[in-house]
């Protein structure tokens, strides 16, 4: 939902470019190494999605007809499915994890009803932090027990990191930590960065290697891509700072959003930029009130794991005056629509 920044502005406008299907655009292989040694792997690839970024990793550590442990509330999970089952052939071994994190006994689970069904395990996977589970993260021994017992198995471990710059802030944890327990790591430059448009994934040179091939099958090549690339470069050199606001103001509305008569926060812990909340009812009454809050200015949108659920994201573009109206219009849908 960002627009770029007048600086950020300035940046693509004045970006060198080159022809990234060929690894020529200067400013493309200036933000793939900048990112690569951020997050402590040996190359990185941009590509135009994050879905992308991952996909392309499924693609690349796993063959046709395996399957991948996950979260079942999980991005690739509720998302990208079609793509990962569809066209990449994939089973997906979903578990239910609390508030989206694994933990060796869900990987165990997933092993075993894999197993059951005849399905080779190619691929464990973890998000973080966690999109429909207010942004949850990852506690780094978790990580390290998941890595543990997937290289025990033989198996590999891919991060779907796309609020992984909020994971990091949220804790003071380097980037490179929390990827250094994942063969591959995808993260996001268009959400809490505030870039229009990009993700990279990124990992060993052999992964790397393969990723390029597969993004060109996925149709993920670009040409003049340095144009968007200085967007998201400038993002990270300048944005990531800034991300604790935003967590702030997150918890500013699930303050309030608690306080609410008829909306039930769903995880009370909030430590990122994502509130997620229940209006008690079906998807009917929580449209209603989707729609109400849209009347008074405020956009918030449907959540994964209950009829009545819905989100709440800070950014970049989001103020202190803005969670001001943020809360009072869902005040006002709440009162216009759940409260009888």
């Amino acid at each position: 939902m960002t627009r770029p920044t007048p600086e950020m502005r300035r940046a693509m406008a004045e970006a060198d470019v080159g022809d990234d299907t060929y690894g020529e655009d200067p400013t493309v292989r200036l933000l793939e190494e900048e990112t690569a040694a951020i997050l402590g792997k040996e190359a990185a690839l941009f590509v135009p999605s994050g879905c992308m970024g991952n996909q392309i990793a499924v693609a690349v550590h796993t063959k046709p007809g395996q399957g991948i442990v996950l979260d079942h509330l999980s991005h690739v999970a509720m998302v990208e499915a079609k793509a990962v089952t569809g066209f990449l052939g994939c089973r997906l071994i979903t578990v239910p994890a609390e508030r989206g994190l694994l933990d060796p006994g869900l990987v165990e689970r997933g092993f075993a009803d894999a197993k059951r069904a005849g399905v080779a395990i190619g691929l464990v996977e973890v998000e973080n932090t966690h999109n429909w589970s207010s942004g949850a993260i990852y506690p780094l021994p978790l990580l390290d027990s998941i890595a543990s017992d997937a290289a025990a198995r033989g198996v590999p471990v891919h991060m779907d990191g796309a609020r992984l710059w909020n994971a990091s802030a949220a804790t003071g944890t380097p980037l490179a930590t929390f990827a250094s327990r994942a063969h591959s790591v995808m993260v996001c430059y268009s959400k809490g960065l505030g870039a229009p448009v990009g993700s990279a994934v990124a990992g060993s040179r052999a992964f790397l290697e393969r990723a390029r091939a597969e993004r060109k099958t996925f149709g993920g090549s670009m040409r003049q891509a340095g144009i968007v690339a200085a967007g998201a470069l400038h993002a990270v050199r300048h944005h990531r700072e800034r991300l604790v606001e935003d967590h702030r103001r997150a918890g500013r509305l699930a303050g309030a959003f608690a306080e609410i008569q008829g909306l039930e926060l769903c995880h009370a812990e909030v430590r990122t930029n994502i509130v997620v909340a229940d209006t008690g009812g079906d998807e009917a009454v929580r449209d209603a009130f989707l729609h109400a809050a849209a009347a008074e200015g405020v956009l918030l949108g449907p959540a994964a794991g209950g009829p009545g659920r819905f989100r709440a994201v800070t950014h970049l573009d989001v103020d202190d005056a803005g969670i001001d109206r943020a809360i009072a219009a869902v005040r006002i849908a709440a009162r216009s629509v759940l409260v009888s």
